[in-house]
């Protein structure tokens, strides 16, 4: 098939797929251009969040009264998810929450890989045209040391460099699964080339690090040796034990030598979100929970309250029972993949799930596209393979 025609196919659109779109991204516009940005600071960002966020319900209600009747067990799977989804998010006023909703509603009879190669296209256009306005002065450049550390650190627009790395090595990975891209020294080269000025500016370790060790992974996920029943078990249980060892990682990391040496390295997010967990303990379907970025906590001359470790927030803010539907999510993800012996989707997954143990943006649809992957999955009950 030419390239061209390999085009046109990904641009052509059913009109079901193109109102989940358009709701989808009407929200990433305020995931990104508001949320993520240092325009979040201004008086009207409040007021437009809320439009962008009511015009994608509106849209969305569109596309459910377009599709017509749904299966009774999609129907009430639906529900209940967005239900539980929905009382959290009311109780927490986690925006995350907000957008894996929206992503939740009507993603059932979506063409997934269109609608990520829509994802990649948009995230990357409003990546590149934050810095753009960075660059020439039109949004702020949000300009900070690491703690303990005289390297300064650039945003380039966004609220914090994290930010900038973490979709960095997001729009790599989601190029790469979208493409199969295959391992090779060119690659690897241009990669690394490219990550290299992207940790000079953001002295970020975490997303830089997973990004560049990706090339030097790929060939695990081109092996013919089929998954034996002993790896599709673990990988089954890789959600699990990740979650488990963050929850560990902060009960521990003042009483355990080993955990207070990882947290030192990790910049001590498992003692700040263990801090959270004392003042604010752990409710069902999740909480009010103040916290306080390094930015805010400079300008007000205060410490900073933080909860940087994804599945720590989801279970301190949003509360046990999301957590667990962020697990049963990965975990029926994990194992599809596994019974199909999809290497590669394995590996992506697995580096987002290493993501999450460090950064909250795993629990954000437009951080992580692999949330859109494993909902359209679970809902289908069939593997979407890679590439």
């Amino acid at each position: 098939m030419s390239l061209r025609r390999l085009g046109a196919d990904r641009l052509r659109i059913r009109a079901s797929d193109g109102l989940y779109l358009l709701s989808y991204l009407l929200c990433m516009t305020d995931a990104i251009l508001i949320s993520y940005t240092t325009l979040n600071c201004t008086a009207a960002a409040h007021y437009t969040s809320l439009f962008l966020r009511f015009s994608s319900l509106i849209v969305m209600a569109g596309k459910l009264v377009w599709d017509g009747k749904q299966r009774l067990s999609t129907l009430l799977f639906t529900c209940a998810v967005c239900l539980l989804i929905g009382v959290s998010l009311y109780r927490s006023g986690y925006n995350h929450l907000f957008y894996l909703l929206v992503a939740c509603l009507g993603v059932w009879n979506v063409d997934v890989k269109k609608a990520l190669w829509i994802d990649f296209t948009a995230r990357l256009f409003l990546t590149l045209f934050i810095i753009s306005g960075a660059l020439l002065g039109a949004i702020e450049n949000y300009i900070t040391y690491r703690m303990g550390s005289p390297q300064l650190r650039y945003s380039l627009g966004f609220n914090h460099p994290n930010t900038l790395a973490s979709l960095a090595m997001s729009l790599v990975l989601e190029e790469a699964w979208l493409t199969r891209r295959r391992p090779g020294v060119p690659y690897t080269f241009v990669l690394l080339i490219g990550v290299i000025p992207l940790y000079l500016l953001t002295r970020n370790r975490t997303a830089i690090a997973l990004a560049a060790a990706f090339p030097f992974l790929l060939p695990w996920a081109f092996r013919r040796r089929p998954l034996g029943r002993a790896a599709r078990i673990f990988w089954t249980a890789f959600p699990l034990l990740v979650i488990g060892f963050s929850i560990t990682a902060m009960l521990l990391c003042q009483r355990v030598l080993l955990f207070r040496e990882f947290d030192l390295l990790m910049s001590n997010r498992f003692w700040n979100s263990m801090k959270v967990y004392r003042q604010y303990g752990i409710s069902l379907l999740g909480q009010r929970v103040q916290l306080l970025s390094v930015r805010l906590a400079r300008v007000q001359h205060e410490s900073p309250i933080l909860l940087d470790v994804a599945y720590l927030r989801t279970l301190i803010q949003a509360g046990p029972i999301i957590l667990l539907l962020y697990a049963a999510l990965y975990i029926s993800a994990f194992r599809k993949a596994s019974l199909a012996q999809d290497r590669y989707s394995i590996l992506v997954y697995m580096l987002f799930m290493l993501y999450g143990m460090f950064e909250s943006g795993f629990n954000n649809v437009y951080m992580n596209f692999t949330l859109l992957i494993a909902l359209r999955a679970w809902y289908a009950q069939e593997w979407l393979p890679a590439g």
